[in-house]
């Protein structure tokens, strides 16, 4: 198992990737372009459902409302990101990441009221603590998992803050928990039979 390093992050070229993309986005879409265009991309509830929109359940996990927004978002990504890709496939990385920001989307869409309007890569990277804390919880020893769940405690408290997407948050880390314990599972049980 991976421990967070310079030389972990270093090789961690898919988190980086994101990364950049992200920051590409953000500069675009939010620091040069008019608002309209950002709101084109936005998981905006009444366009998916009205005019079949689904793209917009991927293309607002690129997007990011405000310096704050992305720069949390990168940091938790950073360092989430790098402890998954090193610790999982990056087919299973991938997987985990779009997979539970799909699902945190899909449930701010059934859950959040109608006009709302959410961006960001919130619920792909709750999906990676959820994967880490499984990872740490079946593999790691007693002290990271104890610093996990206070992570795991901070971020969920601080998704109750108003204009945050609890449900993108909360049903982003249930996918990234499900996906990385049946990723460890199926891993442990193909080295207990070998």
């Amino acid at each position: 198992m991976y421990v967070l390093d310079a030389d972990s992050l270093k090789e961690a070229r898919i988190t980086l990737t994101l990364i950049f993309i992200n920051i590409i986005c953000f500069i675009t879409f939010t620091l040069l372009l008019p608002v309209e265009y950002i709101l084109q991309l936005a998981q905006i509830n009444t366009r998916i459902l009205n005019n079949n929109e689904y793209y917009r359940l991927i293309t607002s996990m690129f997007l990011h409302a405000d310096f704050m927004h992305i720069f949390s978002n990168m940091i938790a990504l950073l360092i989430f990101g790098a402890t998954v890709e090193n610790n999982y496939s990056k087919i299973e990385y991938l997987l985990i990441y779009f997979i539970s920001g799909l699902i945190g989307n899909l449930f701010s869409l059934l859950l959040l009221p109608m006009n709302s309007i959410s961006l960001g890569a919130s619920g792909a990277i709750f999906g990676l603590i959820g994967a880490a804390f499984i990872l740490f919880t079946m593999e790691g020893d007693k002290t990271i998992i104890f610093l996990g769940l206070l992570y795991l405690i901070y971020f969920i408290v601080a998704s109750l803050a108003p204009g945050i997407n609890l449900w993108a948050h909360l049903f982003g880390l249930i996918g990234g928990l499900i996906f990385g314990y049946v990723i460890i599972k199926k891993r442990k049980s193909r080295i207990e039979y070998y």
